[in-house]
């Protein structure tokens, strides 16, 4: 069973995310690379990368592949993990999760090519929840498209809104993202089995990919069981107070 450390628990309080490597299981991501391309558009051929080069160039380069994210062997590869379940209780408390009904899919950026790489700009989600996992089923090199955060940011950002994990944005947010976007970011390069824990209120991109292969990943948002109670609740004074660290 893989744990975090204490200083790895402190390493995220202080950044905003925390990155564990060698956690997912090599024939469960094996059983999503398959899945990806049965389900990818006939354009892509999974035996030919020149075919990746330049894909969804509409959607900056992204595609979403959401469809089998309620397959149980998807919830098992990120979502059940035992050693990813395991960490993520250390953060949020033992028993307070609420059961896994499926993970966002599969997020794939493809090999930008020549094509002028924009300005990498940070969000933060909308939709309520408290920690994020994002688990690469491929190797992800240095400019590969990688999971980037801007670290630090979540300590700001909790307060720029007038609830702890609705999307209700003061003025001071735009303030604050701007700020950030004029700051470098972090990328977060890894192989196959490596993941990023984050924190909900982290300002984080995708980044822009410059290499010969699809940035592979799977999404999870974890949720605690009083997530509809506490939702809407304003911000705590210490931020960390819905948290077991």
């Amino acid at each position: 069973m893989i744990r975090l450390s204490s200083d790895e628990i402190a390493f995220f309080k202080q950044e905003g995310y925390v990155v564990k490597r060698g956690v997912l299981d090599p024939a469960l991501m094996a059983c999503a690379q398959d899945q990806l391309w049965a389900g990818a558009p006939p354009r892509l051929n999974r035996h030919q990368p020149e075919t990746w080069v330049g894909a969804f160039a509409e959607d900056r380069f992204t595609w979403k592949y959401r469809e089998p994210g309620h397959e149980p062997w998807m919830i098992e590869l990120l979502a059940t993990n035992p050693s990813i379940q395991a960490m993520a209780e250390q953060l949020l408390g033992s028993g307070t999760l609420q059961t896994p009904e499926r993970v966002r899919g599969i997020y794939c950026i493809f090999p930008a090519g020549d094509a002028p790489a924009p300005p990498v700009r940070l969000h933060v989600d909308q939709h309520p929840f408290h920690l994020g996992v994002v688990g690469y089923i491929d190797d992800v090199a240095p400019g590969g498209g990688g999971f980037t955060v801007w670290p630090g940011s979540h300590r700001k950002f909790y307060y720029d809104f007038t609830t702890r994990y609705t999307f209700n944005a003061t003025a001071n947010y735009a303030t604050d993202r701007d700020y950030y976007n004029s700051q470098p970011p972090t990328e977060c390069p890894g192989q196959a089995g490596d993941i990023i824990f984050w924190h909900h209120r982290i300002g984080h991109s995708a980044g822009y990919n410059r290499t010969n292969r699809i940035r592979q990943a799977v999404l999870y948002d974890f949720k605690k069981n009083d997530l509809v109670a506490t939702q809407d609740l304003p911000p705590a004074a210490d931020m960390w107070e819905d948290w077991a660290i």
